[in-house]
């Protein structure tokens, strides 16, 4: 008989199965169970801890949030509020010089006083808008700005207002404060562009200026713009007539304002009227230092010259004393 073949007959007899490698284990399946893995080593579950409710750690995290919100916030304020106090009250930051300029009638110790500073305030604890409102209450002063230099110094800046001339105004029905005209009329002094600083009423109050007359109360009260050009256009007449040759014999007394507008001059001791009409005046100036020339020649005493005939410009009628 032959021998057996090592992998025996074809039919009735499987193939043996491969061996499961040393380092595995096998387990007989069982029902429900899962397939075993193919490789590895099985990883052990570990048991789960119950999860927190998701609000309880939202309001949670709120609170926190809040609390040191709150936190940064008090001490922030703690500081602010330290600083604050520090600064005003700590005497490095008293006032011990006050510095001003811009004052030709007020004085330093004036200013200071009108604007409610004084040495040894705390520089912090003065309010600079106020104390610049105060100083714009004084008639004199047109401009005012004022600043602090730390530690102690309280600086003021003011521009005056000047006088260049008088206003004489006729009796007023009311009365006003300030540089408004008041009642009872009076004399007010004005500045150069014509517009009214305050009345007259203090013996500092400057008196060697031109003065203006006929200003209506009427025009004053009710169209201040209007007044002040006329003032201005007075003024300007009286600055022309100083540069001629008749201001040294015969000085400016007065200019009067026509109720149509026209200007008139009184010159001289014996007030000689120089009745000018309207602008242009400087021809007209030019023409009144002939006529008095020519009237000197003959020894003749002027009381007009008319020199409004705006008709016949060259023409000048002089009526006689």
């Amino acid at each position: 008989m032959s021998p057996p073949s090592a992998r025996g007959p074809r039919s009735g007899v499987s193939s043996l199965a491969p061996m499961p490698p040393a380092n595995v284990r096998t387990r007989a399946p069982s029902s429900g169970s899962l397939p075993p893995p193919v490789s590895g080593d099985i990883a052990q579950s570990k048991p789960r801890k119950p999860a927190k409710p998701a609000g309880e750690s939202r309001v949670v995290r709120a609170l926190r949030a809040a609390f040191g919100l709150a936190m940064i916030v008090g001490i922030c304020w703690g500081v602010v509020w330290g600083a604050r106090r520090y600064v005003r009250t700590s005497p490095r930051f008293e006032v011990n010089e006050i510095v001003t300029s811009g004052g030709k009638r007020k004085g330093a110790d004036d200013i200071a006083s009108i604007a409610a500073i004084a040495k040894g305030q705390n520089v912090f604890s003065i309010d600079l808008d106020l104390a610049r409102a105060r100083l714009l209450t004084d008639p004199w002063i047109e401009t005012a700005e004022i600043s602090r230099q730390l530690p102690g110094t309280i600086s003021v800046r003011i521009t005056e207002r000047e006088a260049s001339g008088l206003v004489s105004v006729a009796e007023a029905p009311q009365a006003t404060t300030g540089t408004e005209v008041s009642g009872g009329g009076g004399t007010y002094l004005v500045t150069r562009d014509g517009a009214i600083i305050k009345r007259l009423d203090s013996p500092d109050d400057p008196l060697d200026l031109h003065v203006v007359t006929g200003i209506e109360l009427k025009t004053l009260l009710e169209d201040r713009e209007g007044a002040t050009r006329t003032i201005r256009q007075a003024l300007d007449l009286a600055s022309d007539y100083d540069r001629s040759p008749l201001a040294q014999r015969s000085p400016i007394q007065e200019v009067h304002v026509e109720p149509n507008g026209d200007m008139t001059l009184v010159v001289g001791k014996s007030g000689v009227v120089l009745r000018m009409g309207t602008a242009p005046y400087r021809r007209k100036l030019d023409q009144a230092v002939r006529i008095v020339g020519e009237l000197d020649r003959r020894g003749a005493k002027p009381d007009t010259i008319m020199l409004d005939d705006e008709a016949r410009p060259d023409r000048a009628v002089v009526r006689m004393r």
